[in-house]
Parts: C-alpha cells; structure tokens; sequence
C-alpha cells in the first residue's frame, strides 16, 4: 500500500511539474519568411504580418517558432537565411512557448507560438547569396 501511494504521489508531481502543450488540431498549410534578429528570438513569419507590422515595429511580436514533427524534418543548415522562405504544413501548439530542444541564450528570449510542421517544402533559398557577399 506505501509504494501504491508513493507511487501515486510521484506520477501527480511529474505531471504538474511539466508543462504541457497539446496541438490546436487544425493542419495548416504556412508560407513563412525567415527574419533575421540580433537574438534567439522567433525568427518566422507570414507575408502578411511581414507587410503589415513590419514598419509599426510590431512584426517581433508576431513571429513563431517551428518544430520538427521529428528529426528526420530537421532543417539543413543551408535554411535560415535572411528572406528565405519555406512552406510549412503542421498545426500549431494551443500555448506560446519554446521550441523542443530550444536552449535558452543569457538573453532572455519571449515565448512565441510554436508551428509543428510534417513537412516542408522551399520557396526560396539565399544561402548561395548569402555566401556571395561574405566572400
């Protein structure tokens, strides 16, 4: 009976002590553009937002963090580039938080809300352009 009730003990712990984000339930399809910050911020955003917030200096508070459904989906490093962009189609969690396996920087970083892409599809890349300039 002692175990039984540890045991029921250390299962109600766990499951308060962790945070949990279920998905919205609604596959979407996303053209999201990549935006450069000087942080680990939320770095996507939709042409939408992008033309509409960008001047009122609002667009950082709109942008969202993907994640991979799983590490197959990981992004190559030739993505993330200044004005890429990438079609995204996943759901989005229900709460603004953190990607998985985000590490959080010295500099406190907002949650944002987090799109769990399935798969992926680039529009436009400027890892070449980017090379370009720097040599």
């Amino acid at each position: 009976m002692k175990h039984l009730i540890a045991a029921t003990l250390i299962f109600f712990f766990l499951s308060c002590s962790v945070e949990q984000n279920k998905l919205d339930g609604k596959t979407q399809t996303l053209e999201l553009h990549y935006i450069t910050w000087a942080c680990e911020c939320a770095n996507w955003a939709t042409p939408e937002d992008i033309k509409k917030y960008q001047d009122a200096g609002e667009l950082s508070d709109l942008c969202i963090f993907i994640e991979p459904a799983d590490s197959s989906l990981i992004l190559s490093d030739s993505l993330g580039y200044t004005n890429d962009v990438v079609e995204f189609t996943g759901q989005y969690y229900m709460n603004k938080g953190y990607p998985e396996g985000f590490n959080n920087t010295e500099q406190e970083v907002n949650k944002a809300n987090i799109f769990r892409y399935t798969a992926y599809k680039i529009i436009k890349s400027n890892y070449r352009e980017t090379l370009t300039r720097l040599n």
